[in-house]
């Protein structure tokens, strides 16, 4: 990023200079590496945007105004989804004047989407699934759902942000129609996102947001403006698009592919086993999602007796270990598992070792040991 910011800092498709025309190359080849990454059909389906959020705001948006979602369509999410892919459903359903179906959770956080088929009809046209819940780590079985979808009509998007980082995705193997993904949470910098789509939607869709780089003409004949759209991605990327962030991400996506998503997930899946078990040590701490580690990855949410979440997090920083605390922008998840304060949140990644969780163990142990004595 430093690099390209020195030597080839220009806009891209907008100038036939030398400097402008590397950077539109970089920027092109940043769409191609990322869609390798998920095995694409097409880097062409590979759009850019600020973050996970932003990427199913688009796509949501995307399908109102095409009018694909319009009054008594149905949109099914589930209560244990992060608010990004909760939010812009309900902001969409109540716009169209569309009915929002939630899949309830059990006893443990986990979605029941053995229930699916219960719920979708003919009037379906979206079941929005997180992949990997940030919450119990819980991993969905997305194939399975794109496939009862699909009979009905429904399109499938999915929040990829906790898998796409963690383990291999491939959409063609998933079959689904969407995938939303970010960029800093596999190594790559802030304000850089992904939204895949299917290039067949894409090339018939309109774009919601229209301006620079979204057209290919536009021409005022008899008073009316007519728009003549840029082929995807670019029709979907309005306006000055996140250049050197794109970089920054390509060559973390690089960076994954030579290590091997699927060497990332096995390294995940031993840390949270093993922190499963010496979490399971301590007297006092509930752990939330299935204790089973084969159902879960990379992600162990927890509370300590009736401390305050934050509190934990503040006397483990004082440890020099970080950790997530609060509702992680999944509240009604937290509510059904009666947590309604939150919970701290341990996550892993290939930069974490065994001697991190021992840390966090030795100073849980200490900080159970000084409440049960104040």
């Amino acid at each position: 990023m430093r690099s390209f910011s020195k030597l080839r800092y220009a806009n891209v498709h907008r100038g036939a200079y030398r400097v402008s025309l590397e950077a539109s190359k970089a920027y092109e080849d940043a769409h191609e590496i990322v869609g390798r990454h998920i095995n694409a059909w097409s880097w062409e389906e590979v759009i850019f945007t600020r973050n996970t959020t932003e990427a199913i705001q688009l796509a949501a948006l995307t399908l109102l105004t095409n009018g694909f979602i319009s009054e008594g369509s149905e949109i099914i999410v589930s209560e244990s989804e992060h608010h990004s892919n909760l939010l812009p459903w309900v902001r969409i359903a109540r716009l169209a004047k569309a009915k929002i179906k939630l899949i309830p959770v059990n006893s443990e956080g986990i979605p029941r989407w053995d229930i699916l088929e219960d719920l979708i009809s003919e009037k379906t046209r979206v079941v929005s699934v997180g992949h990997v819940s940030n919450v119990t780590g819980y991993k969905s079985d997305v194939r399975r759902i794109a496939e009862i979808a699909h009979k009905y009509g429904s399109l499938v998007v999915v929040d990829g942000a906790q898998s796409v980082p963690h383990m291999k995705v491939n959409v063609r193997e998933l079959n689904i129609d969407f995938l939303a993904f970010s960029g800093h949470k596999m190594l790559g910098p802030t304000g850089i996102g992904v939204l895949w789509g299917r290039l067949e939607y894409l090339n018939k869709l309109e774009p919601p947001l229209g301006g620079g780089g979204t057209v290919r003409r536009v021409k005022l004949e008899s008073n009316n403006i007519n728009i003549e759209w840029n082929n995807p991605p670019w029709k979907f990327e309005a306006g000055t698009p996140p250049i050197i962030e794109a970089i920054g991400l390509s060559e973390a996506v690089s960076y994954l592919s030579r290590i091997g998503m699927e060497n990332v997930e096995s390294h995940e899946r031993i840390l949270t086993e093993y922190t499963l078990s010496r979490l399971g040590e301590l007297e006092g701490v509930r752990i939330l999602g299935p204790r089973d580690s084969s159902r879960r990855l990379g992600i162990v949410s927890f509370n300590v007796r009736s401390i305050d979440p934050s509190m934990v997090g503040a006397w483990l920083d004082s440890y020099n270990i970080a950790v997530r605390s609060g509702l992680h922008c999944a509240h009604i998840l937290h509510d059904k598992l009666g947590e309604s304060n939150g919970s701290v949140r341990a996550s892993f990644y290939i930069y974490n070792c065994r001697e991190d969780i021992d840390k966090l163990i030795d100073a849980l142990k200490e900080l159970i040991v000084k409440v049960s004595r104040s």
